[in-house]
């Protein structure tokens, strides 16, 4: 492949609509699985090679979990519904929603289109081309892939996929400017409670909540494959601005007595390690220091308190990639932007191999005098091996060895642990992500 036509690091090639951005990725795939499968037909393996045979059959299994994962999307994107996915897989609606759904949000997170992780040029017109001389070379068929692709030659379609993600993006941004408002207006609610002007605050309230179902509904048109995620919001969104407008507050509000705020107060004051633990173990963890407050006060109050934390840690945090030339301040970073992120879950090996990956990028990074940006570019281009390379002559060479393992690992299982190194920094430096 002579032309990759590789973007900058704030600069992306135009992309396809969804569909056929999702079918352009699911070509490279098949690409990749018939080279492999083709090479292994004629591969001579050694006597003494053992296990040779079960690590190239491993390899294609992996790209083929990859396939299935890019069929479901590319059937979303072509309007398949759930029951129709799960019927297909000989499952039911909802076994096929819980499988893939994490599968086709992330699709949808990457605004719809091929993000650079696996091979291939980045450049939808530059793939396809190259797809079409594998595909003619096996079978004299000129254009194959090309003519799956619609938009290829439709440059309206090319618009109207842009102006959805663009809608797409600033929808989000408008949902999230809603729950700041209406965390507000919830506290000029309270605050009226019993004065001549409280109708008039909980009906801002309600009209706070109403507006924001709105733009889930708006999102359910312009983000088709997660349609029914935004619709489900929009319907909570009306049953909470109902309630207020009945003056009934939901439960999952925090109460008028001050109680939120005391077990804010008590969660802000435990460490790290005692606000990973689970909801449960956190409640009862309160409830011993907070010894007037029922467990079950605390709960109800619980996932306020805990967004609000994570909040105010997000908006606070700075980061300083320059620091993270010592080892110690790399780890303590990564581990830092991951728990604002999400709390780790039960599942301690992902947590583990995306603090490890994001480790090495910042020590790389900082070894490099670069900025947030090329870590970035390092994320969307797992092939570029310049951080493996920086780490190997750094204060920590050993790290360079665990960096490329997770880079060559599986794509399954590599394309997880970036897509969550990614979504940690999006989430602790929006900045950043907006100027991307």
């Amino acid at each position: 492949m002579e032309e990759t036509n590789e973007p900058t690091e704030r600069e992306r090639p135009p992309a396809l609509a969804p569909a056929d951005e999702a079918m352009l990725a699911r070509a490279q795939t098949l690409r990749e699985i018939t080279d492999a499968a083709l090479r292994d037909v004629a591969q001579l393996y050694p006597a003494d090679d053992h296990g040779s045979l079960l690590r190239d059959a491993l390899f294609i299994h992996g790209l083929t979990e990859r396939l299935v994962d890019q069929a479901v999307v590319a059937e979303r994107e072509r309007g398949a519904s759930w029951t129709d996915i799960g019927y297909a897989a000989s499952s039911s609606r909802q076994a096929a929603h819980e499988r893939w759904n994490t599968t086709v949000g992330a699709w949808v997170l990457m605004q719809r289109r091929r993000t650079g992780i696996g091979n291939g040029p980045a450049d939808a017109a530059t793939h396809a081309r190259y797809l079409d001389g594998w595909y003619a070379d096996l079978t004299d068929e000129q254009k194959a892939v090309s003519s799956l692709l619609p938009s290829l030659t439709d440059e309206a379609a090319r618009a109207e996929g842009d102006a959805r993600r663009a809608e797409a993006r600033q929808l989000h941004d408008r949902a999230e400017e809603l729950r700041k408002e209406i965390d507000t207006a919830y506290n000029e609610a309270m605050a009226a409670t019993g004065t001549p002007a409280a109708k008039e605050r909980r009906e801002v309230w309600a009209a706070k909540h109403l507006a924001r179902a709105d733009v889930y509904e708006r999102l359910a048109v312009v983000e088709e494959p997660v349609a029914p995620e935004h619709r489900r919001r929009a319907t909570t969104e009306r049953s909470l601005a109902q309630d207020i407008a009945r003056d009934r507050a939901p439960e999952r509000l925090p109460a008028e007595d001050g109680t939120r705020e005391r077990v804010y107060a008590a969660y802000a004051e435990l460490t790290d390690k005692e606000r990973s633990g689970s909801k449960r173990t956190v409640a009862a963890l309160l409830a011993e220091r907070l010894d007037s407050l029922a467990e079950a006060s605390i709960r109800k109050h619980l996932d306020s308190v805990i967004t609000a934390y994570r909040e105010k840690e997000r908006m606070a945090y700075l980061l300083d990639i320059a620091a993270c030339s010592d080892p110690a301040k790399a780890l303590e970073t990564a581990a830092g932007l991951l728990q604002r992120y999400a709390q780790p879950t039960n599942n301690d090996y992902w947590h583990s191999q995306s603090c490890r990956l994001l480790s090495g990028y910042l020590m790389a990074a900082a070894l490099s005098n670069a900025d947030v940006d090329t870590v970035y570019g390092w994320i969307t281009h797992p092939g570029d091996l310049r951080p493996v390379e920086l780490l190997r002559s750094g204060p920590s060479p050993e790290w360079a060895i665990d960096c490329e393992q997770i880079l060559t690992s599986p794509p399954r299982s590599r394309d997880n642990v970036l897509l969550t190194v990614q979504a940690a920094l999006d989430w602790n430096l929006p900045q950043a992500k907006e100027s991307r």
